[in-house]
Parts: structure tokens; sequence; C-alpha cells
């Protein structure tokens, strides 16, 4: 049992977190749009048995959608206390490494793999070792691939798109400048439904989805992440916009961009920016299969119960698992394009949460 000094300054700490996230929604939120006092009566209604908060996730919200919600959740409490509820961060912290991926997901399908570094040795994409040169080797004769961070990435932090033009030495840096696990995986060709959207680089779907008590797996939330011009990748902190998908798989007539540093305000598109798209008339394909896939191996995780799902749709119109978050997935571009993220089920998540925390 820990003392009581030591619990005193996980609290502070705890604290400090929140605040921190607290500060970055009321940086972010677009003209103020202060909440009305039956609003907050009914945000303090739901929240004041378990937690004190802050109104500013709310109020971001909805600013931003122009849709009050007593649900909704902030991004301090998602962060700093659900997540960590749900997930062994420091399991995820040894487990979340891609290139343990076909280990982990047999039978899944994966990008197609040139080769990786692992505890600074090299392997061929069969497992083998092999000579660094060879790697280099096998990198120049394909087209287009990315050299991936395989821990620790995030918001496309640590993928670094290649194609043979850019030659050996540009290679060899980034390579080198990557000082842990690697993976090498050659681009994917993705659907031409979504090539038509934007054909700048691979627009993956995020999936939020929940084991619950009784063995059940429930998706909560999924989002198409699109890149914008001449974009590599199609995270929002790298310029991306999201948008909404509905469970028969049309996407939302509305799309969201996001800094998240508070630069700008959030911006809302009806069209794809570049390829003038419109949103509502574009349908995911097979995205039963998606929901299938996630439901399926969701179950073989029980350590990770709230894991968010990057999926790609191949030029089969198959899907291709691009990443597994087990912990800290994100939520904010959740409940800007889907409204409050647990739905009817908040008050059911709260109160397991906060009834069977870990101090």
């Amino acid at each position: 049992m820990e003392s009581p000094i030591c619990n005193m300054l996980k609290y502070i700490a705890l604290r400090r977190r929140i605040k921190k996230f607290d500060a970055e929604h009321r940086s972010m939120t677009p003209p103020k749009v202060d909440l009305t006092a039956e609003q907050r009566e009914e945000v303090d209604k739901l929240y004041k048995q378990y937690c004190k908060i802050r109104y500013s996730s709310h109020s971001f919200y909805t600013a931003v959608s122009g849709v009050f919600s007593k649900y909704y959740i902030p991004n301090s409490i998602f962060r700093c206390i659900i997540d960590p509820y749900y997930n062994d961060w420091k399991m995820a912290y040894y487990l979340d490494n891609k290139c343990y991926y076909p280990k982990m997901f047999p039978g899944v399908m994966l990008p197609k793999r040139i080769g990786y570094k692992l505890g600074n040795f090299w392997y061929d994409s069969a497992g083998h070792l092999v000579d660094f040169n060879e790697i280099i080797e096998k990198v120049l004769n394909t087209n287009e691939c990315f050299v991936k961070v395989a821990v620790n990435s995030w918001g496309g932090d640590g993928v670094f798109y290649f194609n043979s033009e850019l030659g050996r030495e540009k290679l060899v840096n980034i390579i080198n400048g990557i000082h842990h696990d690697l993976v090498i995986e050659a681009a994917i060709k993705q659907s031409t439904f979504l090539e038509i959207i934007n054909p700048s680089c691979i627009n993956t779907i995020r999936v939020i989805s929940m084991l619950k008590k009784n063995g059940e797996v429930k998706i909560y939330s999924a989002i198409l992440r699109m890149g914008v011009g001449n974009a590599k990748v199609d995270n929002a902190c790298s310029g991306g916009i999201s948008c909404g998908i509905c469970e028969n798989g049309r996407l939302k007539p509305v799309a969201y961009s996001s800094t998240y540093d508070g630069s700008k305000y959030v911006e809302k598109y009806t069209e794809h920016p570049s390829t003038h798209i419109q949103f509502s008339d574009v349908v995911i394909p097979n995205f039963l299969n998606i929901r299938n896939l996630i439901t399926n191996i969701h179950p073989q995780f029980p350590h990770f119960r709230l894991i968010s799902w990057d999926i790609a749709i191949d030029s089969e119109d198959l899907p291709v698992l691009i990443e597994a978050n087990l912990c800290d997935g994100g939520l904010d571009f959740h409940q800007l394009n889907n409204g409050p993220l647990f739905g009817e089920d908040t008050e059911e998540i709260l109160s397991e949460v906060f009834n069977n925390k870990i101090s």
C-alpha cells in the first residue's frame, strides 16, 4: 500500500495534467460561447458526484458544433482518468511496437513490410536477420514507402515518406535520424473511393472501440481522416481534416480541421478543400468489414479495453490495419464529428471509472 504522501503527490500531478488539458480547450474555443445557467446546471448534476470540472470542453464542443450536450467528456478527464483506467499504459509502453504487429495480429492484413530495426538489429520482411545495406537496397528498389518510428509516435510525428528518386543519401539520413525501433513499409494503393477524395496520401479510418465487462465489443465512434494539399499524412495536427462516419458507412455532411495547439480556430468544411468532393456523397466501401474486423480482434487485448484503430482500405476495398493505439488514442476529433463519445452510456462509463479507479 502506498503512503499518504505518495498518494498526495499523485493527486497533485493528476490535477496539474487536468488543468493543462482544460487550458488547451480554452485556447482553442472559437468566438466565445458561454454556457447558459441551465446548461451549467445539467453538467454539474452529471459530474458533481464524480469530480469537479471546468466548462471549457463543453463550451468548446458546443461552440464548434452548435449542439450542447451534458454528455461531452472533457479532454482532461478522458486523458487523465478514463483512458488510464481502461488501458494499462505501462504495458502499452512495451507492447505497442509496430515491429511486433505480424505476431500480435496474425491473419490480419497489414501494410507490406520491407524491413525493420528492432533493438539495433535489422530484419527482413520474414523476420530474418540481415545486413543494413541489404535493407537499403530493398528500399531503393521500391517506388514509394514510409519509414516509421515503431514506438511512441503520435500525430504523424516519426513518419517519413520516401521514394526512390530521393536517393540513398536521403534514405540513410532518415534512418539515422531515428534512434528507436522502426519499420519500413511499402506505400498502400488505396481504394478508388478514397483516392478520389484526396490522392496525396492514404486516408485512414479511426475507430474507437470498447471491450465491455460482458465481453461485448462496442464501437463508439468512427471518423475518416484526410490529408489536404500535398500532405503525405492525414493527421489533424499535420493539417489534415476529419469527418464522422455513420453506421452505414456514409460520411457526415461536415468535416473539421484542428491544429491541437490553439494557434487557430477549428474550421468546418462541407467539401474537401483540395478536390471539392462533397462529404455527404461519399460512402466508405465495405465499412461493415471494418467493424467486424475490430469486434473480432479487440477481445484478444483485455488489458486495453479502449482502443483506437487506424485502418486503411486497399485497392480491392479490403481493410488494412495501420495502427492500434493501445492508449491515449485521442478524443477531440470524435466528439467534434460525432458528438459525445459515449452518448447515452456516459453515466455508466463515469460510474465504472470513478467508483473503481485505482488511487
